[in-house]
């Protein structure tokens, strides 16, 4: 089997209706299933009983007026957010994904950066 690299710059962020591309650095999607081992009489049984996503994303600060604010005002609010990541090789997207946290931070040469990270379910097509 052939194996596909997708340049960085190939990817899309969608938030809510807005599409970022320049900003967004990297990010990590998980898939977690929650698997239940139980013991019988005759062997052990796995079943998958749920299903936990998360996403994670680095990017550069783009102030009040991309990203950043998109996500601040998410978590006031206490709101979910449509989530889409798309490349030449999938998308994957969440409905619903909920900010779990969002921080930026500032190096010695004043650069800012942030990472957020979300949860929620993520579907992969």
């Amino acid at each position: 089997m052939a194996v596909v690299s997708v340049a960085g710059a190939a990817f899309t962020v969608t938030l809510g209706l807005t599409a970022y591309t320049d900003q967004v650095t990297s990010g990590t999607i998980t898939t977690s299933p929650t698997i239940v081992r139980t013991v019988t009489l005759g062997d052990v049984a796995f079943d998958q009983t749920d299903l936990n996503s998360t996403v994670s994303l680095d990017f550069l600060y783009d102030e009040a007026s991309g990203i950043y604010d998109a996500l601040q005002t998410a978590i006031a609010a206490g709101t979910s957010l449509a989530l889409e990541v798309a490349s030449a090789s999938g998308t994957w997207t969440g409905a619903a994904m909920y900010v779990e946290s969002c921080d930026m931070t500032v190096d010695a040469a004043g650069v800012a950066t942030c990472s957020a990270s979300f949860t929620g379910s993520v579907a992969f097509a």
